[in-house]
């Protein structure tokens, strides 16, 4: 049976970073060797329940000068054999590519799953003119932005596969908000989740919250190195009285069915999961128009869209759902995400992408 080698040696553990892990875990149901690298002493413990994983330690992940990382990786590489390696960070396209290259491995894939500048330089002649790896990205509009802003890319070499999910269970065990943070029991929640860092907007809450009645309260799962400093500026506010952090959560579902609606206020995204996630049970859903949120929300079909940071816009679409002037029914959700970005649809990319014949792509 065929390998890969999935490159992640990264210290920040995020959507880019679950999907390693969620490619990881079905390609050894199918029967391949996968062996995941990371950075030594960072969350080796996420993969505990996966023992098919293989797992290799590297101390460092290097810049993209640093030729002793090269050695060690084409040492990594030769010894395996893989038939391709996937590098899940931009930072490491350059190391990761070259290091298969001199490995003689026979295909490499390359992961964007966020907005980023693709510089016109030496570096990236290099590594898409000589190394030649694909790419795979997660929304349309990712793939249109690079098509439009670079002429590294064509129809030959990138690849769009959107993040997908098992529709969850609708009943089930809930969180009691009004219990946790004694609140009455006429209090709307509305949730937000996900890592706590500037371009998520949770800074933005109190402003969005100005805007709306005094029984609507912000639930927060998630936490990050900027948790501190988000929380203390929004206890700066009178509104902080109505923004209650859950931090991290190890099962996302009791927040999602404990909450009546759910807000992405991010500055910047990939294809966000949690909006994913939102739709998937059901909830309805005001997302900024950060990359891949139109096409999760169908072009406001399946949820309402806004600019990013309108705060007025996101309060007046959450007056909306809460008064029924707009409603989304549940099962049209669950079913868009079931049709649209269904963890088979992933899979079943993925596993053609890795190990098929690309001429039939």
């Amino acid at each position: 049976m065929k390998t890969c080698v999935l490159f992640c040696p990264t210290d920040t553990w995020g959507g880019v970073e679950k999907n390693v892990l969620l490619r990881a875990n079905f390609l050894t149901k199918k029967g391949y060797t996968v062996y995941v690298v990371i950075l030594k002493h960072m969350f080796e413990e996420k993969f505990l329940e996966f023992p098919k994983i293989k797992i290799i330690n590297v101390n460092s992940r290097g810049g993209d000068i640093n030729m002793f990382v090269v050695m060690n990786y084409v040492k990594i590489l030769k010894k395996i054999k893989p038939d391709i390696v996937f590098s899940a960070l931009k930072k490491d396209w350059f190391l990761v590519s070259l290091s298969a290259r001199i490995a003689r491995v026979p295909r490499i894939l390359l992961y964007l799953g966020i907005y980023r500048k693709i510089k016109n330089n030496i570096k990236y002649k290099f590594v898409f003119n000589i190394l030649k790896p694909k790419v795979i990205v997660n929304s349309n509009s990712l793939k249109n932005h690079l098509l439009k802003t670079t002429s590294f890319f064509n129809s030959s070499n990138l690849f769009r596969i959107y993040n997908g999910f098992e529709l969850p269970l609708l009943d089930g065990e809930k969180l009691d908000l009004n219990k946790k943070f004694n609140l009455p029991d006429n209090t709307i929640f509305v949730g937000c989740a996900g890592r706590l860092s500037p371009m998520k907007g949770f800074d933005l809450l109190p402003k969005i919250l100005k805007n709306l009645p005094d029984n609507i309260h912000v639930i927060v799962a998630g936490e990050g190195k900027y948790e501190e400093q988000i929380k203390n500026e929004i206890n700066k506010s009178k509104e902080a009285k109505r923004i209650h952090f859950l931090g991290h959560l190890s099962n996302i579902h009791l927040f999602f069915r404990s909450i009546d609606l759910f807000l992405l206020c991010s500055r910047k995204e990939g294809m966000a999961n949690v909006l994913n996630e939102a739709l998937s049970h059901g909830l309805p859903s005001i997302s900024t128009k950060v990359s891949g949120s139109e096409e999760l929300l169908g072009y406001g079909k399946y949820g309402i869209l806004t600019e990013v940071e309108d705060t007025e816009a996101m309060a007046k679409g959450i007056l909306q759902i809460i008064n029924k002037e707009v409603v989304f029914d549940k099962n049209d959700l669950r079913k868009w995400i079931k049709d649209s970005f269904s963890m088979k649809l992933m899979e079943t990319k993925t596993e053609e992408l890795f190990f098929s014949d690309l001429k039939k792509l």
